[in-house]
């Protein structure tokens, strides 16, 4: 598999000078753009659904309806909106017919962009019912896609995850991407062969041995197939749920509402549990349940949950398999605790995708074959909702929340919300936007920083190092007194994505600006040169850039592309 690796290398240049002598009293802070306040204050969006107890939605309620809390304390609620599927449809007729630079008119209320990543999960489908799932997909395509929504499409085949189509407002430019992969096939097929075998294979034991008793059961061959399949299919879920969290990676740094649909035959909380309590039932062995502890992935499961929630995304899930049991059925083994059985089998699988689901704040379509209408259900999600706002002072570090919100004088109604979110640091937020500019432009450079890439040379292992010069003027950056110098401080960060869409890690390094005070004024416009050194292998790559003042706490971005020739 090929590795998308980055390694950085920063060296100051030296500006060597003689300086003049200064009096320390006459120095004052120069230089920079505007000092950020002691504290920020921000404002935390809720978003609500609200439905009664049939699911119909509710969209006549008011701001005093609703109360909010966070972390068990009440907070007042200072922006209160509903948005309907109409605002949207009024705020793209609106749009329509603006020229370039114009304002919206101001009846018009502007909604949140919607940023949805629709990921097709090879690995873990059943070709058949990815097909037929995909039909509505593309329907749902078809009817949603426009401005202020975008659509990215993934895939995970193989092992593998790879961008099939970048955002986009264009469904015909999705819906293409989503006909060109109807042919896959991943494992999942070859997996659940191999959990057949080992249900047959226990039914063929017990028919022509009979049952067994202590260790002698622990030594049949059905024990060991079947602790086998648990181990591989621990392996696989482990690599899954990596995909599922560089998935999220994509949206980081986004604005607006984020989400992934996710399709998928499930993923099972505890690889082989299904397995395991036929083996109890048909050698009438309990105790070897207690062997599906060390399978138990559910705290990778609730990692998942916690990365999208630190990003603010949602999950939609869909259970490609429908109405169809995904555990075994009750007759293939003998026992007589065969419906529980094979409940146990299917749940283990479909819990993951409600687990994922609710925890985010999405919605899990499991259990139905009625896939329209479920992405119904989604679009009355991302389109109709309200949207509660409250102050929040930023404590300057990243901190979790949790969150409720009632309605108290509305008992039968059903309300629906993320149950957490992350107050984040600015350095995390500027390490956010620094990975959204893998993905999209970022037109945001108040620093005027510039990146420019200088001739791989060969280094280690096939590994080529990119020299980058990494500059910004010297005017822009703030400065204060310290003896007879001027200082400042900076923080780089830096990540690469290669053409297949592999990321690197997040690489991060301080740099410190010291110039004698007394020649400031002749340089202020020069530009200051930071370089780095890029490790990576051969290939085609984006580059994204962010640059972050430690005096002011703005912050700068700047992209590229750059190639690099394995000759």
């Amino acid at each position: 598999m090929k590795r998308c690796v980055l390694g950085l290398l920063v060296l100051l240049m030296v500006v060597a000078v003689f300086a003049e002598d200064e009096k320390e009293s006459g120095l004052t802070p120069i230089g920079g753009l505007t000092f950020a306040d002691k504290f920020e204050l921000t404002v935390v969006n809720v978003m609500a659904h609200v439905t009664d107890k049939k699911g119909n939605l509710v969209t006549d309620l008011t701001k005093d309806d609703f109360r909010v809390f966070q972390d068990k304390q009440e907070k007042e609620i200072s922006n209160f909106q509903l948005y309907t599927e109409a605002v949207y449809e009024q705020y793209a007729a609106a749009s329509a017919k603006l020229l370039p630079g114009m304002p919206l008119p101001e009846s018009t209320i502007e909604p949140q962009s919607v940023n949805m990543i629709v990921f097709i999960d090879h690995d873990n489908l059943h070709p058949l019912d990815r097909n037929r799932v995909l039909r509505n997909v593309r329907d749902f395509v078809a009817e949603n896609l426009r401005p202020p929504m975008q659509m990215m499409v993934v895939e995970s085949f193989l092992g593998d995850l790879k961008i099939l189509q970048s955002f986009t407002s264009s469904s015909r430019e999705v819906r293409d991407s989503l006909r060109g992969i109807t042919s896959r096939a991943g494992g999942r097929p070859e997996r659940d062969s191999a959990r057949q075998g080992v249900l047959e294979r226990m039914q063929w034991e017990i028919e022509n041995y009979g049952l067994a008793s202590g260790l002698a059961v622990r030594a049949t061959r059905s024990y060991n197939d079947m602790m086998t399949y648990a181990e591989e299919e621990a392996h696989n879920v482990m690599f899954s749920i990596d995909r599922l969290r560089e998935v999220v990676t994509f949206l980081a740094g986004l604005p607006g509402r984020k989400s992934v649909l996710y399709i998928s035959n499930g993923l099972p909380m505890v690889p082989g549990l299904d397995l395991f309590n036929a083996f109890a039932d048909a050698y009438n062995d309990p105790t070897i349940l207690a062997e599906t502890q060390r399978f138990d992935r559910s705290s990778a499961f609730k990692s998942v949950v916690a990365a999208a929630n630190s990003q603010e995304v949602s999950f939609y899930t869909i259970g490609a398999g429908g109405l169809e049991v995904v555990g075994m059925s009750a007759n293939e083994y003998r026992g007589n605790r065969g419906p529980m059985v094979t409940s146990l089998g299917a749940e283990t699988y479909l819990e993951s995708l409600r687990y994922i689901a609710v925890g985010t704040g999405g919605l899990a379509i499991i259990r139905t074959n009625d896939f329209d209408a479920g992405l119904k259900r989604i679009e009355d999600d991302l389109y109709t909702y309200y949207s509660l706002g409250y102050p929040l002072v930023q404590t300057g570090r990243d901190k979790v929340h949790h969150i409720k919100v009632t309605l108290p004088d509305h008992p039968e109604l059903v309300i629906r919300f993320r149950r957490s979110f992350v107050e984040k640091s600015l350095e995390t937020r500027v390490q956010d936007r620094t990975l959204a500019g893998l993905l999209h432009d970022l037109n945001e450079n108040p620093m005027d920083l510039e990146c420019v890439t200088g001739m791989a040379t060969p280094a280690a292992n096939d590994l080529w190092m990119v020299p980058m010069a990494v500059s910004f003027p010297i005017e822009k950056i703030a400065l204060l007194p310290e003896g007879e110098y001027y200082v400042g401080r900076v923080v780089i960060f830096a990540s690469t994505r290669d053409s297949d869409g592999k990321r690197s890690e997040m690489v991060s390094q301080e740099s410190e600006i010291r110039l004698p005070a007394g020649i400031y004024e002749q340089i202020r416009d020069s530009r200051f040169d930071i370089d780095l050194s890029l490790l990576m292998e051969a290939g085609s790559y984006r580059v994204a850039i962010g640059l972050m003042d430690q005096i002011t706490r703005q912050a700068s971005y700047q992209t590229i592309t750059t190639v690099i020739s394995s000759r």
